[in-house]
């Protein structure tokens, strides 16, 4: 099957107060990016549920990004998207080829959800709530929430450069995006992360990345997660 023929579903994000990404779907873009697959980008409102629009209800009844197709094939749910992707254009590999490595990335991987959960509350509150309504006692609960989970992978990335040994897999992908986001948002990696620090540095700087970086993001970040001193940056 032609690789041309893949299409990705993404919400349009722009104009999304605050969070202006989709890490679910920015994540999908990435593999795509490391498994260098031609593939179509097709922007849809980011409305989900039955609210979505009748196009991506046609692909996924369940109306969420994002959706992939690969010819014929739809597939939907990003971690099932990842390893349909591994299953049928195996190379450049993103899953290791050892027994023992391919179930530590599998597990990071899918322990990503724990992120991912307390990332999106967070995420969800800024931008449903209008600058003049938010709650810092909110915001920082929520931000206490990510910190917790955070300090796990801090400790993960503490043991080798990638999720899963020498070598970046789908793990890798799911973690950055949330990070990166969380980055925007105003968190300060500093002292307090300096593995993650180093991860979000080296991932800055792969083509991937650069390729697929959100457009509507500045070069400065909000300042939600932090009182501003750019010197902790």
């Amino acid at each position: 099957m032609s690789s041309s023929e893949i299409k990705v579903y993404l919400p349009e994000c722009s104009g999304v107060r605050v969070v202006e990404c989709s890490p679910a779907s920015w994540m999908i873009q990435l593999a795509l990016e490391e498994k260098d697959l031609p593939y179509q980008v097709k922007l849809l409102p980011p409305l989900t549920g039955k609210h979505a629009s009748p196009e991506l209800l046609t692909k996924n009844p369940r109306g969420t990004f994002p959706v992939l197709t690969d010819g014929a094939i739809v597939v939907f749910e990003p971690f099932a998207i990842m390893e349909y992707l591994e299953h049928a254009h195996p190379d450049p590999p993103l899953l290791p080829g050892t027994n023992a490595l391919r179930a530590l990335a599998l597990t990071r991987m899918h322990e990503v959800h724990n992120l991912a959960e307390v990332s999106e509350h967070l995420y969800s509150y800024l931008s449903t709530t209008r600058g003049k309504d938010l709650e810092p006692a909110t915001v920082y609960a929520l931000a206490d929430g990510l910190h917790d989970e955070l300090f796990f992978w801090e400790y993960y990335y503490g043991m080798a450069h990638w999720a899963a040994g020498s070598e970046l897999t789908f793990a890798d992908l799911a973690v950055f995006v949330h990070l990166a986001t969380a980055v925007h948002l105003g968190l300060l990696l500093g002292e307090t992360y300096p593995n993650l620090r180093a991860l979000y540095q080296r991932m800055r700087n792969r083509p991937s990345v650069d390729h697929t970086w959100p457009s509507a993001w500045k070069p400065s970040p909000y300042t939600f997660l932090h009182p501003a001193d750019p010197d902790d940056a």
